[in-house]
């Protein structure tokens, strides 16, 4: 091996020390280069350990200062890997365009064996369209190769993302997915959104590829404090989420204009920092002769506690979205009993059912109208309750996790 080595280096040095200086430039050092083309070139041999590993890419985890998101979901999986079974030793590890992924904690490069794991569910951009040579190498190991799925917004809803740079990235993503031995996703609607689409684009499979879903998990708790007294008269709603472009604030806000203007007596709370491409709700919600008023919005980040107030003092929570991977907040709001007025899409129809109130279409006229419906029901007791969303917890969810890898 040695020998085959001095050999490579001898004769394609004047493309190899070049590399090794652009990887010195991005960060990397020139042992990341030659361990990757010592075990992913030439194929060296794995230890001789008898231990089964279970590696967990953690790449934007480890560097991830807002705990949200998808490094939720991440930190869920490390958290509850350990507690659900004790067959795997469970290795964090990150990835480095082209050069494979590397242990965490000892900066070594992976090398899996049979019947080790190598888990994804991180999104990173350059990192897993990059190491395509990385994933079938292992797979040729005899390592199970599997991708957690959040959503395909990216390429489903194009507009919605920061640039087409991102767009070109995630559709490598999805056929990098395509060629695992198995990916699981948080819905069944997102389960159905990637059969689709592989289907569509003719996009080449693992003939052996397996798909299934799992539900995200909840271990959230509601924070008591004491409660404000306020104006029984008036109804209050509450939009809780990021405001950006998909989530439809701009929509919300000039429904409940039509709802002012008509003297209801309702109030509006949105409750999520400024996010990108939503310009438009920025400045309806800044400029409106209502804001402070009966239009508050908290976009400086608040507590729990806060949060948990916001929740228990509203009547109704509203989700405008035009697209989600998974309702979260949807359960989140069911935990604290308040109603639901949701867009008809259809992971609010798996994950709400028939326990929420439904609207379609983009015009703030139909909304205002079906915003005026459900005070009706309301007034009158008839509205849908959220306390019949069913939700599992975040070790349960794992578990799903678990038990979907053993059966590959």
């Amino acid at each position: 091996m040695k020998k085959l080595y001095s050999l490579f280096e001898k004769t394609f040095g004047f493309i190899y020390h070049p590399v090794v200086r652009f990887y010195r430039f991005n960060g990397y050092k020139p042992k990341d280069f030659l361990s990757f083309v010592r075990y992913y070139v030439f194929g060296a041999k794995c230890s001789s350990d008898e231990k089964k590993y279970l590696y967990l890419d953690v790449t934007y985890l480890s560097k991830c200062e807002r705990f949200a998101g998808i490094c939720r979901v991440v930190s869920k999986i490390q958290e509850f890997l350990p507690v659900v079974q004790n067959e795997y030793e469970i290795v964090p590890v990150t990835g480095k365009q082209f050069l494979g992924f590397y242990e965490l904690n000892t900066k070594k490069i992976v090398v899996p064996s049979e019947n080790d794991v190598f888990l994804s569910a991180e999104v990173t951009q350059g990192i897993v369209d990059s190491n395509n040579r990385f994933f079938r190498k292992i797979q040729k190991r005899g390592c199970k190769l599997v991708f957690f799925l959040h959503d395909l917004i990216p390429v489903l809803f194009p507009e919605f993302n920061g640039s087409m740079k991102f767009y070109k990235y995630y559709k490598k993503y999805l056929a990098q997915l395509a060629k695992a031995d198995g990916v699981i996703c948080n819905s069944n609607s997102v389960l159905k959104d990637f059969k689709k689409y592989i289907d569509e684009k003719k996009i080449k499979t693992n003939k052996n590829l397996k798909m299934s879903y799992t539900h995200l998990g909840v271990d959230f708790k509601p924070v008591s404090f004491t409660e404000n007294v306020r104006d029984s008269e008036t109804i209050g709603f509450l939009m809780v989420s990021t405001v950006e472009v998909r989530k439809m604030y701009d929509l919300a806000v000039q429904a409940f204009d039509i709802l002012w203007k008509k003297q209801l007596n309702v109030t509006l709370s949105i409750v999520g920092k400024y996010g990108w491409k939503a310009e438009k709700a920025k400045a309806l919600i800044e400029n409106n002769e209502q804001l402070g008023k009966k239009l508050f919005w908290y976009n400086q980040g608040i507590s729990d506690k806060e949060l948990a107030e916001q929740y228990q003092k509203c009547d109704c929570v509203i989700f405008a979205s035009r697209t989600e991977g998974f309702g979260l907040a949807l359960i989140e709001a069911a935990i604290y009993k308040k109603p639901l007025i949701i867009r008809d899409i259809p992971i609010f129809r798996e994950v709400a059912q028939d326990n929420a109130f439904y609207f379609e279409g983009n015009s703030p006229e139909n909304l205002a109208e079906k915003i005026e419906e459900w005070i009706s029901l309301y007034k009158a007791g008839n509205y849908p309750k959220s306390d019949g969303i069913k939700y599992i917890s975040w070790q349960e969810s794992v578990l799903n996790i678990f038990n979907f890898i053993e059966d590959l």
